[in-house]
């Protein structure tokens, strides 16, 4: 192989090293600027060291990774400098028959040995290197900037507005206003006592309280108290969510019984019509128009199945409540089932051997003697959960506070 060629090929290599240095330190600028200025901002905590490995990872990989894809053969090599410089094919030949020997080949070699040796070797030149160099400037701006920008961790806190706070004269007259309706209200004593409480500690603080945020936060921590004595004062919907997952068609209708969602206030009318319509799905009347062969006839027999339904299912399904066995809707739904006499209990040991208008009498007694402890313990629970509601609608409304 000619010394010229060697040389050449000594001059592209160095290029070739230059290049993938070029790109490998461009690519590092550009990851360890971005690491630094991702640490700058806290969106990253790892120590602003490591963006000095990250980008010498990224120049070695990056340096590397060009300089093995630009590497070329001999023969694409030659075939570049007969191509660059006009040889006509001078080189490519000298390589591909390097390995033979020959009078022809010997003048071959020594033809394009002169033709190389006759150009100056700094003509094989860094091709498009202005971009290069273009690239490598522009990748030092996310690094430089890296550099510059301040740590927002060194940055002091913007000082707080301090927003002045006076309560005013009709917020301390709701307030007071509504202290005095929680204290005449029939909720129980146990949550009437401490959501009182409450409320007068709040115009305390209130009255003493110089800046909106602090008055923010009285409201805020005085609105979820109240709201954990409205969910501890009222059992229904666990009550009632039990009832309508038990599976059970009677227990589900008993839960419709008892709702009061569509109540703002307790109605004992509507609550007496309500038992009116469960007692009639307890004795099948509603399907005595269209009763089909094969299954239970309306009547007592239906009541029968009715309650046997409930009964295997009761016990389960109001301990998967979760509330106390003396709270007033269970007390009062264990008395329908099992008060003796005058409870579903007593009234299912002996409708075999009553006749249809026996039992349909014997129903209504048992609904009737229940009704007024049902009513009571659910329009309570209304009461106790209203109370609440209303008090914190009117301190979200008083003070501006969402719920």
């Amino acid at each position: 192989m000619g010394g010229s060629f060697l040389k050449f090929k000594k001059r592209r290599n160095t290029i070739r090293a230059w290049r993938a240095l070029m790109v490998g330190l461009a690519t590092g600028f550009v990851a360890g600027g971005v690491w630094l200025i991702l640490y700058k901002l806290a969106v990253i905590e790892f120590h602003p060291i490591t963006s000095l490995l990250v980008g010498l990872a990224a120049l070695l990989a990056a340096g590397g990774l060009i300089f093995l894809l630009t590497g070329k053969r001999d023969g694409a090599f030659a075939k570049e400098l007969d191509h660059t410089f006009s040889l006509k094919a001078r080189v490519q030949t000298m390589v591909a028959y390097r390995e033979e020997e020959g009078e022809m080949l010997g003048i071959q070699r020594a033809d394009a040995e002169d033709a190389l040796s006759r150009i100056p070797l700094k003509s094989y030149k860094f091709k498009r290197l202005w971009v290069y160099i273009t690239v490598l400037a522009l990748s030092a701006v996310p690094l430089v900037s890296g550099l510059v920008i301040k740590d927002v961790r060194e940055i002091p806190p913007a000082a707080e507005e301090i927003i002045p706070f006076e309560l005013s004269a009709l917020q301390e007259n709701g307030l007071t206003e509504l202290i005095s309706r929680v204290e005449k209200s029939q909720m129980e004593d146990e949550f009437k006592t401490p959501m009182v409480e409450e409320l007068r500690t709040l115009l305390d603080t209130l009255r003493a309280t110089d800046t909106q945020d602090a008055m923010l936060e009285a409201v805020r921590a005085s609105m979820t108290r109240l709201c954990d004595i409205t969910y501890a004062s009222s059992t229904e919907t666990e009550v009632l969510d039990a009832l309508w997952d038990s599976n059970d068609l009677y227990l589900k209708h008993l839960a419709m019984t008892l709702n009061t969602s569509e109540w703002s206030v307790p109605d004992s009318g509507d609550f007496a019509e309500r038992l009116a319509n469960y007692q009639g799905v307890l004795m099948g009347d509603d399907k005595k128009d269209d009763a089909v062969a094969g299954e239970i006839t309306p009547g007592k027999n239906t009541l029968k199945f009715a309650l046997e339904s409930m009964s295997r299912r009761l016990d389960v399904t109001l301990s998967n409540a979760g509330v106390p066995e003396d709270d007033e809707i269970v007390s009062a739904i264990n008395g329908l089932f099992k008060r003796n006499p005058g409870g579903f209990a007593p009234l299912l040991a002996g409708v075999d051997y009553m006749s249809e208008d026996s039992a349909r009498e014997q129903l209504t007694l048992c609904l009737s003697l229940n009704s007024e402890s049902l009513y009571n313990a659910i329009s309570l629970n209304k009461i106790n959960a209203s109370e609440g509601e209303h008090a914190m609608l009117r301190l979200s409304a008083l003070f501006i506070v969402p719920i």
